[in-house]
């Protein structure tokens, strides 16, 4: 967080004939006025009669004309004095310290420029840029060089400038140590040196300056111990040490900084224990904020200290070693925002946590009970998610945004479900809430309780996932809560069928209902959601035809029907066929139909409305989605959709979706027919799954034009061919499975093919040969498609197959033969040798 700066300097000269006003953030040259106000008195008597001689006439003409050359003349030296010009030593010392600097630009920036063109030798310094000067003494008191995209050291030149009173620095990209020390520059009331690359130790004597009132030196590389301080501030009101490297523990001295209103030391290393109490003492201070300092406790009982007059609002404590609760939290009065998340904190949160409050965050803990809050407590956002909390579910009497999810609720009373929730009229002009429920993941069980959803009762998002919730979804969240943009009932026991009563002014962006038994027809009141982003009714029993129908929504992204009972053909209104430019689907990005009974051929057009499916380069990112990921937004709050896509073999759960995410799965359904070639078009394609059907023909060699596929399964199905080699050109693809087909021929060669294992083609493919497969392997070349070497020769071919065969049945029958004669042949001269010698 860059440290906020409102400045106003005004110099005051001695004399009154000069005025000089600046004023803003930062310092520049601004024109200087200057105005002579002169009343010159009567040089003689007005004349009332026509007897004034001509001399006197003359006299008096030259008495006013030396009169107003004095004045010209008094002036000049006035300003002279007012406005004294930089001094020489203080322009070197500016002049030094710019070239040890130099501009880096940036891409928001533009060309990189002179670093500061204003800063020459020769010209009043006081009049530079990012300079402010003392009008009587001509040394320089500001220096604001903030935000200029510089790098480098800053040089000890620096120090020459004894009488800086206001140093901005911040959101640079300068490095060494600190440039400033009190004891150099006594007259410093604001250092901001926040987000450079400044390292070394924190110089004590900035807590120690009579005169520094804000001090800012976060998102640096600032390591080490803060020492302890004698003769603390008493004017240091702010204190920024956030995101370095500092360690050790946090000094007590700043206990008894009296003035400090707001200390922030987030993102460090400190260890140790940080005791509250001293810090109780002090009347100003209104935050401490020490998040993210995963070594560091905190401790403090309260006792023997009066809080009475404490004026702590806001305390910060997450991702700290916290193991219990602090006592003194209950002696804060004012104490309004409370972050004591990602700690190790176990036992009872106790009752007297509950308070009017504007944000209560006990997230990520041990926690493991909690009482009901009382009826007059106030609390616009509470979050006890991650815990062990158990019993009922504790809803306050009004509440902006609860997150109780992922605990061991196991129940919601009857009496308080969704009433605490009531339209605040000042917040809801200003759009600054949302409304929201989070139960997710708990252990709730028996039906969703009624509630009287009604206007006043604004609920923005209701998410219920994860439980062991039973019954049917009440009509009531389709009708009466008219205002809801999400609603997510995924995971439980749901069961009846949906009922069809949308409301005409529906708001819903989100609708999970994956992984019930809801049953029956998908309600054509859906139509009414025109602004429906994502819907999920996977892993029902609906039984239904494709809904066309919802093709016309206008911000459909994804469409989730998978393992269902949807039957038929699948099939585009006529009017698409008839006109290109119908919007059906034309948003979608993720459609998946998966095992389901859906049949028939998809038609030759079949993909050619999914428009967003189209990757464009002369379109920007934003002209395909408003996000980088699908989300349900309301307000500041926004509620990330997450789906399970089936990709590379396996069955994964996304939670954060990527507008860049484009899915067809259109697997274990009983399509037939060809596919349809419109499928080349859709270059944004990421993942296709069409296994599982009845596809048969030949792999269209269009699929090679799906330069960012990575996933792509055709198998068991009835396609028959040979591979086309464009698919293994497309260097995108990681996972491929042509198993359980018809195919025949080479398997081609390519650098991601040889990647792939003997599993993405065996199984069937009787026809199939070549690498990764043991079938004639080691009669496999390598092609280049950019090759320009002629193609070699065909090597095993089916008739030199035959003759081969041929020669070596021949080879044998003849050896065989001969060896039969040779054998007669010596056995008729052994007995005719033998017959003789007889």
């Amino acid at each position: 967080m860059q440290c906020a700066l409102n400045l106003h300097v005004r110099f005051h000269p001695p004399s009154d004939l000069i005025h000089i006003h600046r004023q803003g953030s930062s310092i520049h040259e601004h024109d200087s006025t200057s105005r002579l106000l002169l009343d010159l008195p009567a040089a003689m008597p007005r004349t009332t009669t026509h007897q004034t001689s001509f001399l006197l006439q003359v006299m008096t003409l030259g008495l006013l004309v030396e009169i107003q050359l004095l004045a010209h003349r008094s002036h000049a030296m006035s300003a002279d004095a007012g406005t004294a010009r930089c001094r020489g030593d203080q322009a070197a010392a500016l002049l030094a310290v710019k070239r040890f600097l130099f501009f880096t630009g940036s891409a928001t920036s533009g060309p990189a420029t002179t670093t500061l063109p204003s800063w020459r030798e020769g010209t009043d310094c006081c009049r530079w840029e990012g300079v402010g000067c003392n009008n009587v003494t001509g040394m320089v008191t500001a220096l604001n060089l903030a935000s200029r995209n510089l790098a480098g050291a800053v040089p000890d030149s620096i120090r020459n400038l004894t009488a800086l009173e206001v140093v901005l620095l911040g959101s640079n990209k300068l490095t060494g140590p600190v440039p400033l020390d009190a004891h150099i520059f006594p007259y410093l009331t604001e250092v901001d040196l926040s987000n450079n690359s400044f390292w070394g130790t924190v110089p004590a004597s900035f807590f120690t300056q009579p005169t520094l009132q804000r001090l800012c030196l976060n998102m640096n590389r600032l390591s080490g111990a803060i020492e302890e301080f004698q003769n603390p501030s008493a004017t240091l009101t702010y204190v920024d040490l956030s995101s370095n490297q500092l360690t050790g523990a946090i000094p007590t001295s700043f206990a008894y900084l009296t003035a400090l209103q707001i200390l922030q030391l987030d993102h460090n290393n400190f260890t140790g224990t940080l005791d509250l109490n001293p810090f109780v003492r002090l009347k100003n201070l209104t935050m401490i904020s020490a998040s993210y300092n995963p070594l560091l406790s905190a401790s403090g009982d309260g006792s023997k200290i009066d809080a009475s007059n404490n004026s702590i609002t806001s305390l910060n404590l997450a991702y700290c070693n916290l193991t219990r609760l602090p006592q003194v939290l209950r002696y804060l009065p004012e104490l309004g925002d409370l972050d004591l998340s990602c700690n190790q904190i176990q036992g009872e949160i106790p009752q007297w946590i509950w308070r009017n409050m504007s944000s209560l965050n006990l997230s990520h803990n041990l926690f493991t009970t909690v009482g009901r809050p009382p009826h007059y407590v106030n609390i616009m956002y509470i979050d006890l998610s991650f815990n062990m909390l158990r019993g009922a579910v504790p809803f306050p009497s009004n509440g902006d945004r609860l997150d109780y999810s992922n605990n061991k609720f196991s129940s919601i009373p009857q009496s308080s479900f969704l009433r605490f929730i009531q339209i605040n009229p000042l917040l809801e002009r200003s759009g600054l809430t949302t409304y929201s429920v989070n139960l997710a993941n708990n252990e709730l069980s028996g039906p969703i309780p009624y509630s009287e959803c009604r206007e006043q009762y604004a609920l923005r998002m209701l998410d219920l996932s994860g439980n062991n919730l039973s019954g049917s979804v009440p009509p009531y969240l389709l009708k009466g809560c008219g205002q809801l943009i999400m609603l997510n009932l995924r995971g439980n026991h749901l069961d009846g069928t949906w009922p069809d009563k949308t409301s005409e002014s529906c708001q819903l962006q989100l609708i999970d209902l994956h992984g019930n038994h809801i049953q029956g027809r998908l309600p054509r009141s859906l139509a009414r959601c025109q602004y429906l982003i994502a819907l999920d009714i996977g892993g029902n029993h609906f039984t239904d035809s494709f809904p066309i129908w919802m093709g016309q929504l206008p911000q459909l992204r994804l469409i989730i029907l998978r393992n269902n009972n949807f039957h038929g053909p699948v099939s585009i209104s006529p009017l698409v066929e008839k006109n290109s430019s119908a919007d059906y689907f034309s948003r979608v990005r993720i459609i998946d139909l998966a095992g389901n009974r859906f049949n028939g051929d998809l038609a030759p057009d079949f993909f050619k409305s999914f428009k967003s499916m189209v990757w464009d380069p002369n379109r920007t990112i934003a002209e395909y989605d408003d996000y980088t990921t699908v989300s349900a937004k309301e307000g500041f709050i926004s509620y990330l959709v997450a789906v399970d896509v089936a990709m590379k073999q396996q069955y994964m759960r996304v939670s954060k979706v990527s507008t860049d995410l484009v899915v067809i799965d259109l697997s274990s359904n009983r399509f037939s027919g060809f596919i349809p070639r419109s499928i080349s078009n859709l270059s944004s394609l990421h993942v296709v799954n069409l296994s599982r059907n009845a596809f048969g023909g030949n792999i269209p060699r269009e699929l090679g034009q799906l330069a960012r596929i990575e996933s792509l399964d055709l198998s068991w199905n009835h396609l028959v061919g040979e591979i086309p080699q464009e698919l293994a050109t497309v260097t995108t693809l990681a996972w491929l499975n042509l198993s359980y087909n018809d195919l025949s021929g080479r398997i081609p060669s390519g650098s991601q093919f040889s990647t792939f294992t003997s599993s993405s083609f065996q199984g069937g493919n009787k026809g199939l040969y070549g690498c990764p497969l043991l079938v004639k392997c080691n009669l496999t070349f390598v092609t280049s498609p950019s090759s320009s070497l002629p193609p070699p020769v065909r090597e095993g071919s089916t008739f030199e197959d035959i003759m081969l065969w041929l020669f070596v049945g021949v080879g044998f029958g003849v050896g065989f033969a001969l060896t039969i004669v040779l054998q007669v042949v010596c056995s008729g001269r052994r007995e005719k040798i033998a017959h003789s010698a007889r």
